[in-house]
Parts: structure tokens; C-alpha cells; sequence
């Protein structure tokens, strides 16, 4: 889960130095090679991807998958890199728990809980997650985008620091 978590951030960190926020970072955007060596992750689907902070589509509607969304565009605010690096968090959790942090029966019962309520620990449904670990994916569920990491190359860093205690 942490080597692929860090090539999504890799693939973030080269859209996000190049002025890209992906919007609808997950796992159907994540196409994973398993051929004879490691698995390589690669990132997909830059459709509503746009260079810059930016918010909503010109229709006013909020772009992205309510599972994977950041609180900031859940209430339909503008989006940073760190908003993105919020999903890598929901898509780490998911690769560690089997489970989203973070589900209901429509968008909105998503959209409301990805803004209002902390995420369950991933260690209350795997045993395996270590504290450091554990620390790293709430860190990236922070609901404010400046409690967050401040950019990919930091949540790689952290994500090496908790690889050592596992």
C-alpha cells in the first residue's frame, strides 16, 4: 500500500509542479501494472483536471467522486494540490482497511460526512496498521487543506519514516 501510494504521489507531485490539480484522484483513476517486477502505479483521467487553484465547472456544479472528495470540494471551494493529496489519503485508507472512511447512501450523506466527521482509525479494521502509519493517513484526512501535508514530497516523507516501523 505504500509503494503504491508513493508512485500516485510521484504522479500527483509532477502534475502539481506543473500547475495540475487532478480533482478526481482514485482507484478506477489508477491503473497498476503487475507485471514480472514491482507493481507500478500510473495515474489516469486528467479530464477535469485544471492548471491552478480552481473550484467549479462553469455551471456551478462540483466536480469529482464524493467518496474520494476533499471537504474543500465537497462545499464547493477552490482546490489546491492539497486537496488532492486528501484523496491519495482515501485511497490509502482503502488499500489498508478494505473500506472507505467515508460512504453513504448518496453524495450529498458523503459530501456531509467528508466535511463534518473525523474518519474511523484505520487500525480499528486492520490490526496491521501501525501507529506511525496510521498517524500518516490521518494527517492526510485532515479536514483543513493547510492541516495537511504541505506538498506530495511530504507525504512521501512521512510514508518512508512509517515504512521503517512495519
Amino acid at each position: 500500500a505504500i509503494d503504491l501510494a508513493e508512485q500516485i504521489l510521484r504522479a500527483a507531485r509532477f502534475a502539481h509542479k506543473r500547475g495540475i490539480i487532478h480533482r478526481d484522484l482514485k482507484p478506477q483513476n489508477v491503473i497498476v501494472d503487475d507485471g514480472a517486477q514491482a507493481a507500478r502505479a500510473k495515474l489516469t483521467d486528467f479530464g477535469i483536471a485544471r492548471a491552478g487553484a480552481s473550484d467549479m465547472t462553469q455551471t456551478g456544479s462540483i466536480m469529482g467522486t464524493a467518496q474520494y472528495l476533499s471537504p474543500e470540494q465537497a462545499q464547493g471551494h477552490a482546490v489546491t494540490p492539497q486537496s488532492d493529496l486528501y484523496s491519495v489519503g482515501i485511497v490509502l485508507y482503502e488499500m489498508l482497511t478494505g473500506r472507505l472512511p467515508f460512504d453513504g447512501e448518496s453524495a450529498v450523506t458523503i459530501a456531509l460526512k467528508q466535511v463534518n466527521e473525523a474518519p474511523i482509525p484505520p487500525s480499528a479494521f486492520n490490526a496491521a496498521v501501525t501507529p506511525e502509519l496510521e498517524g500518516v493517513v490521518l494527517h492526510a484526512l485532515e479536514k483543513q487543506p493547510t492541516h495537511r501535508f504541505a506538498d506530495a514530497d511530504a507525504f512521501i516523507l512521512a510514508l518512508d519514516r512509517a515504512r521503517i516501523h512495519i
